[in-house]
């Protein structure tokens, strides 16, 4: 009994020990596959989540290069903007209800982003590179790009 005991805690302990290193969002390009891109809950979500990268960029980039900072903090505006208008559209939101649940949002997936970041730190130095974070940042500047 003893021992089915000490099994179930050492079980349980390395499942909590692998749940507590799990990153907090799933990459865009995990959330993406197999989505609807034209599907308006996507593009919604979409746009909250690149709002949210290019504000963490922001406070990341923020001592060392405050021109970019701005740059990003301005991007995560507009499409933080985009997502508001495209809520009032497409799911006939009012709009100080769509700003007020984008806002939400965007500081719950700004949190996560801060905590994988210093996760990613602490593996290698880097808030950025080895994360899925710089994948969601490759994935966002698409959005952003000038055609």
């Amino acid at each position: 009994m003893k021992r089915t005991n000490l099994i179930t805690i050492i079980i349980s302990m390395l499942f909590i020990a692998n749940f507590a290193k799990a990153d907090l969002n799933i990459s865009l390009k995990e959330y993406l596959d197999g989505k609807d891109l034209d599907k308006g809950s996507t593009q919604i979500y979409l746009l909250k989540r690149c709002s949210a990268v290019y504000a963490y960029a922001s406070g990341i980039v923020l001592k060392s290069d405050a021109v970019s900072s701005k740059n990003f903090i301005e991007i995560s505006n507009n499409l933080l903007f985009k997502s508001v208008e495209l809520m009032v559209i497409d799911e006939n939101k009012k709009l100080e209800e769509a700003q007020d649940e984008a806002e939400k949002n965007r500081k719950e997936l700004f949190s996560n982003y801060i905590t994988d970041g210093k996760k990613n730190w602490e593996k290698n130095k880097s808030h950025f590179k080895g994360s899925y974070i710089s994948e969601d940042v490759a994935i966002c500047s698409k959005l952003t790009e000038e055609n």
